[in-house]
């Protein structure tokens, strides 16, 4: 069911027959040799977590947050006894909980450390991914026949490339007719107010922010936003037969902690506008932007939290 990256043509794992392998790192499929990143250039653009890794989401990397999990759920339940492709699956978020259900599952991303992640947090919970297939693969050339695939997510992916229709096109290709793209999305309103203060939070992550940047203008350098808007509904509204939209109520108060949370992806260059920092200027001006903070703040200002109310989910799907 896959498709060979020499050829092009279908394909078993590991060999095709044109003589072609696909090698294996750390029990990840290499169905792609493009890189993680692509800022320049003429041709599509995108941004990847090759550089962020461990950091991704902090101390949490090997915690299914709960929202995931009634997410997965569902997913799992529309795949039944079909295969599932979790397109830009990163730590696993989605599939790991999944892969608990016993589904059918290719989990598929850009990012070899983030598949790594994907194993730890398979691991910490003691879950098998037998039924798994890793692979390396661009989510803008899905490396898999037509029609093969029962179910897709795509979550967190389409806005970090810069031609998100053909990666749709893409989805929509590689599903069986009658197949589902799932979309995961929260429902805001409900809970827009909270009783909770979280304003020094924000100021700190505001100061942070601002004085880094301002540093860094100061030596040329100026933020890239590589993130792009894309029109999801409308587009697949005409490309797939039908849509369907409900909720599932979960409204729940969490922490969100500055270091595990903000700071842990900032530290690494985790957001789109700081993908081109050069790492060793980064390095020196974020040190001294924890000092000018520690200064203001105190030296313990990391250890900040705040505490919000995550929305209840919105889940739609596109059926071809």
């Amino acid at each position: 069911m896959f498709i060979c990256p020499e050829c092009k043509s279908k394909m078993n794992l590991p060999q095709c027959l044109c003589g072609y392998n696909v090698t294996q790192i750390n029990n990840v499929w290499q169905l792609t040799d493009t890189p993680d990143m692509v800022t320049g250039g003429n041709g599509d653009k995108y941004i990847g977590y090759e550089h962020i890794g461990e950091s991704y989401s902090g101390d949490r990397k090997c915690i299914i947050e709960a929202s995931d999990a009634f997410f997965a759920k569902e997913v799992s339940k529309l795949t039944g006894d079909g295969i599932f492709l979790d397109l830009g699956c990163g730590d696993g978020c989605f599939a790991v909980p999944c892969a608990a259900y016993g589904t059918r599952i290719i989990a598929g991303d850009i990012s070899n450390s983030m598949l790594r992640i994907l194993q730890e947090k398979a691991n910490y919970n003691n879950i098998s991914l037998d039924k798994v297939t890793l692979c390396r693969m661009n989510a803008l050339e899905i490396p898999l026949e037509d029609e093969s695939i029962d179910t897709v997510v795509a979550n967190s992916v389409l806005h970090l490339i810069s031609n998100p229709e053909k990666v749709v096109r893409e989805i929509y290709r590689v599903l069986k007719k009658g197949g589902i793209f799932i979309c995961k999305d929260d429902a805001p309103g409900k809970t827009n107010e909270t009783p909770f203060d979280n304003s020094l939070y924000f100021e700190i992550v505001n100061a942070m922010y601002s004085e880094y940047w301002n540093e860094l203008n100061s030596l040329g350098i100026y933020p890239k936003k590589y993130s792009w808007k894309f029109d999801r509904n409308s587009f697949c509204e005409k490309l797939f037969e039908s849509k369907n939209v409900h909720i599932i109520e979960y409204s729940k108060v969490y922490d969100v902690p500055l270091r595990s949370g903000f700071f842990a992806r900032f530290e690494n260059r985790g957001f789109s506008d700081q993908a081109e920092v050069p790492r060793e200027m980064h390095a020196s001006v974020l040190s001294r932007v924890v000092n000018k903070m520690s200064a203001l703040y105190g030296e313990n200002f990391l250890d900040i939290s705040c505490k919000v109310f995550e929305d209840d989910i919105t889940i739609t799907t596109y059926k071809k």
